[in-house]
């Protein structure tokens, strides 16, 4: 039996993997488009710093992949077309085309940086104008910023683009972060928004809301000009960080059925709408926990789980892929901002009688040194009282106790049973009565109120 991968990163080099370790006498080939495969991407923005290096981010080289595991990895494969009626991929190769027949096949392409169509970006991606996605991006950074310019613009206000603002403007850069809505980060009430302001402020970040970027330009004196609906700026360098889409070209070649946000669509075992042809990680939909509803999400505990899951698929085995709750967390300066589950608006949209609670917590009991205030945003269902969604923000605490909060919305929890769940306590990581649970007893006490 053959199995092909088409991408060679998380999703991928999982499946292929798990495929060669179940069914060793399977070939298990790998087809990447690029040079790199199974790289923490995650952590580009962290490598940005001086002294960080973007290859410390590789888990396994495609050598090692080889002689280690027994995976044919073909770096440099471009795979454009999928013939599913001969079983056969065809692409192009420094070699000249390729064409490779498979038993079964998965695709893993992930997602790709969105180049948004702004005036003039065309004469300045990749001059003066980059992404944030990708190994090679990485690499590219490191050699932008060992030119040592003095200004950046982050346009978009998502993890990526807050993550590389902590560590660029730490490295002495002049920080202006352009985010075309009128909030930062929206998922969080207006309470936490403020906080995160409130930290870019303090460290001296430029943070323009409401500025939608209408034109790119290179002035005469070697700047880029940026306009936006809230102004104009210049600046030595810009990194583009509006998000991601699916990268799904192969597959909609291939007639393969497209879902949500435009990913390729599965079912709980991971096929496609076509035979012996599955798909894996940040490519494809997903199940949400509390809705049922078909969501796309990239995240990359999901598409490693996806990755295995699917290994074990294609070589006989059985399972569900599980659902998801868009569980996450990102570190801006001194905060720590999480989240899970649905928003009060999304649950309002999916027809629950939605309310919303929030507190404010010490991370530490009182009398112990250090930490700060962590504000806990709960959302429940009144009919039921189950738990919908959360949030997080503060100094410390908040990264790791929205796992608790997401076991207990999984679990199908209601507010009174979190409220009586026996959390750990000690004064150096929080008071006596957890932030979790006085946030539950404050959720409940709102949804008997009419």
């Amino acid at each position: 039996m053959r199995v092909v991968v088409i991408g060679g990163d998380a999703a991928g080099m999982s499946a292929a993997s798990e495929a060669k370790r179940r069914a060793p006498e399977a070939e298990v080939v790998v087809l990447e488009a690029t040079g790199d495969v199974s790289y923490g991407a995650c952590g580009l923005p962290y490598k940005l710093a001086d002294g960080a290096r973007v290859e410390d981010l590789q888990i396994l080289t495609a050598e090692r992949f080889r002689g280690e595991r027994g995976i044919d990895v073909r770096l440099g494969h471009l795979v454009e077309k999928i013939d599913a009626e001969r079983r056969m991929v065809r692409g192009t190769s420094e070699q000249g085309p390729f064409e490779l027949g498979y038993d079964k096949l998965v695709i893993a392409t992930g997602a790709r940086a969105i180049k948004p169509p702004i005036a003039g970006i065309d004469e300045l991606w990749g001059k003066g104008v980059y992404p944030l996605k990708t190994l090679q991006d990485g690499r590219t950074w490191k050699k932008v910023l060992a030119d040592k310019p003095s200004s950046v613009a982050i346009v978009g206000g998502g993890y990526i683009g807050l993550e590389a603002t902590e560590t660029l403007r730490e490295g002495g850069l002049q920080v202006t972060v352009l985010e075309a809505l009128p909030t930062l980060v929206p998922f969080l009430t207006a309470t936490g928004q403020e906080r995160v302001l409130a930290e870019a402020h303090k460290h001296g970040v430029d943070v323009r809301l409401g500025a939608l970027v209408q034109r790119l330009q290179r002035r005469a004196n070697g700047k880029i000009g940026i306009t936006t609906s809230a102004g104009e700026l210049e600046v030595d360098v810009v990194l583009m960080a509006v998000g991601v889409r699916p990268n799904t070209d192969v597959a909609t070649g291939a007639g393969i059925e497209l879902s949500v946000a435009g990913s390729i669509r599965v079912d709980e075992q991971l096929r496609t709408s076509v035979a012996d042809i599955f798909a894996a990680g940040d490519v494809t939909d997903a199940f949400h926990a509390v809705t049922g509803a078909r969501v796309w999400i990239p995240l990359a505990l999901r598409a490693n789980r996806a990755g295995k899951l699917v290994g074990r698929l294609v070589t006989g085995g059985k399972a569900k892929a599980p659902p998801v709750l868009g569980t996450a967390a990102f570190r801006f300066f001194g905060l720590e901002v999480a989240r899970t589950g649905l928003t009060l608006e999304e649950a309002k949209a999916e027809g629950f009688d939605a309310v919303q609670s929030e507190i404010k917590s010490g991370t530490r009991a009182k009398y112990y040194p250090g930490g700060g205030k962590l504000t806990v945003c709960l959302i429940g269902d009144r009919a039921s009282g189950r738990l919908l969604g959360g949030t997080m923000v503060g100094p410390e605490g908040a990264a790791h106790r929205i796992d608790t909060l997401a076991a207990a919305i999984h679990a199908q929890r209601t507010a009174e049973q979190l409220y009586d769940m026996d959390l750990a306590y000690s004064p150096p990581f929080g008071p006596s009565w957890s932030p979790l649970l006085l946030a539950a007893s404050q959720l409940m006490k709102d949804m008997r109120a009419k």
